[in-house]
């Protein structure tokens, strides 16, 4: 009965399909016989070795991590304001909506490439994190105060409550639980766009410049290498993230 309930468990499942996957990988690779197409698991592994002996591992990490949390940050910050500023004031909102939507649509290789002719190649990830994480952020900060419900709010001027009061105790658990939501999946897609805006600009330092570099030397091994080390940041970031915001939502319990 255990081991019938275990081979229904979720993680279980997870687990045992993702060491078929490595099986079939090695099997493969081993078939094609070519490094260049598709590394061995032991090939990967050895990359990962000489990535993390590195002398500059740590500042490129530092370097690619501080770019996605900055730029996440300041978008945040930015959305904020810009939200309920736009709530507050229709001509501004209608002000920003062709912007919002440009920045929507535009797709992210070509914003790389607008960004590296306008700007400098250092400053290249941060602006493009910036305005695909933006837009986002911007939506879901609106959308949770124009979500409200409207008898709240004529309940609290019908008893004359303070603005401060609406914002701490009525706008701002609305617009914190609308972003829990996102928070996570928005955090990873800047981490994912810095990094491709480093491949492209190539800055001093950064994953995104080490993955180029391993491009032009034929590493798919080492490419396959950082894949792995920036799918394990992302994983512990999002863990981090996730601790923050239980501390931040306590009130929910």
């Amino acid at each position: 009965m255990k081991e019938f309930t275990l081979l229904r468990n979720d993680k279980f499942q997870i687990l045992i399909f993702s060491i078929m996957f490595l099986f079939i990988w090695q099997i493969v690779a081993v078939l094609i016989n070519n490094d260049i197409y598709l590394p061995t698991l032991g090939q990967v592994f050895n990359s990962i070795d000489e990535i993390i002996n590195s002398k500059r591992f740590c500042i490129d990490i530092f370097s690619s991590v501080g770019r996605c949390i900055f730029s996440f940050l300041f978008a945040l910050i930015t959305a904020l304001i810009l939200g309920i500023l736009s709530y507050a004031n229709k001509i501004f909102r209608n002000l920003l909506k062709p912007i919002n939507a440009l920045a929507q649509s535009i797709p992210t290789m070509v914003l790389v490439v607008l960004t590296l002719i306008w700007f400098d190649k250092d400053d290249t990830p941060f602006i493009v994190g910036f305005a695909i994480v933006f837009p986002i952020l911007y939506e879901s900060v609106l959308g949770s105060i124009t979500g409200i419900d409207k008898k709240i709010l004529e309940m609290a001027e019908l008893y004359n409550i303070d603005l401060k009061y609406k914002i701490l105790k009525i706008y701002l658990p609305n617009i914190k639980f609308q972003l829990a939501s996102i928070l996570g999946s928005t955090f990873s897609l800047a981490l994912k766009v810095v990094i491709a805006g480093e491949v492209h600009g190539q800055p001093t330092y950064g994953m995104g410049t080490m993955i180029q570099l391993e491009k032009i030397n034929f590493n798919t091994s080492g490419i396959f290498g950082w894949i792995i080390i920036i799918i394990l940041i992302s994983l512990m970031l999002n863990i981090c993230q996730k601790i923050i915001l239980r501390r931040v939502f306590i009130w929910k319990n």
